[in-house]
C-alpha cells in the first residue's frame, strides 16, 4: 500500500503488521476499526475515502452474531479479497474477487456463513491466512463498461441471500 503526506513524503506500508482491533465483549464491531489509511472530508461522519483491511484476527466476541451482520451505508464499499477467504462469503468469494455495494444497498453473509454463524459454539476463533481490503467513499462508485460486460463477473451474485426467510435477516 502506498500513501501520501502532504505532497513530498510518499512512504509503504506492511499491511501485515497493522494492528487488528475487536470485540472483547460482544457485537460485530463496526469496520471503521480496521481503518489503514483516511481522506476525511468536511461532512463529520463521512470520508472521501477509507482504506481499510480484514487481515488475520481473533473472533472472541460472546452471545453475538460475529459475521458482518445485514446492513446498509451511507457510504459506498468496493471490497476484494486478496487471499484466504472472506469471513461473510466462506466458499463463494475467491481470492482476486472484488464485490461494490453503493450507498444504501443492503448486503450481508450469504446463507452458508449465516447458518455457520447461528450454530457454531462461541468460543475464541483465529482468523488465519487471509486478507480482504475495503475502499469505503462517500460518493457512489460507478463501474467501468469492461466490468458491466465482463465474462468474470458474477451474475447471480445476489443469489447468495436466496433461502433467507422472512424475519430471519431482521
Amino acid at each position: 500500500v502506498v500513501g501520501w503526506h502532504g505532497n513530498f513524503a510518499p512512504y509503504k506500508y506492511d499491511t501485515a503488521r497493522f494492528n487488528t482491533i475487536g470485540t472483547v465483549s460482544f457485537d460485530h464491531p463496526d469496520p471503521s476499526i480496521f481503518t489503514v489509511l483516511t481522506s476525511p472530508s468536511d461532512t463529520p461522519g463521512t470520508a472521501n475515502c477509507d482504506f481499510v483491511i480484514f487481515p488475520p484476527r481473533w473472533m472472541v466476541g460472546e452471545d453475538t452474531f460475529r459475521p458482518p451482520w445485514f446492513h446498509r451505508n451511507v457510504m459506498s464499499e468496493f471490497m476484494g479479497l486478496v487471499t484466504g477467504e472472506y469471513d461473510a462469503k466462506e466458499g463463494g468469494f475467491a481470492p482476486g474477487g472484488a464485490s461494490l455495494h453503493n450507498c444504501m444497498s443492503g448486503h450481508g453473509p450469504d446463507q452458508a456463513s449465516y447458518d455457520k454463524a447461528v450454530s457454531v459454539e462461541l468460543k475464541p476463533v483465529k482468523i488465519e491466512n487471509t486478507l480482504a481490503f475495503m475502499f469505503e467513499t462517500r460518493a457512489p462508485i460507478r463501474t467501468t463498461e469492461w466490468a458491466q460486460t465482463s465474462p468474470m463477473m458474477q451474475l447471480d451474485y445476489d443469489d447468495v441471500w436466496t433461502g433467507f426467510e422472512k424475519g430471519q435477516v431482521e
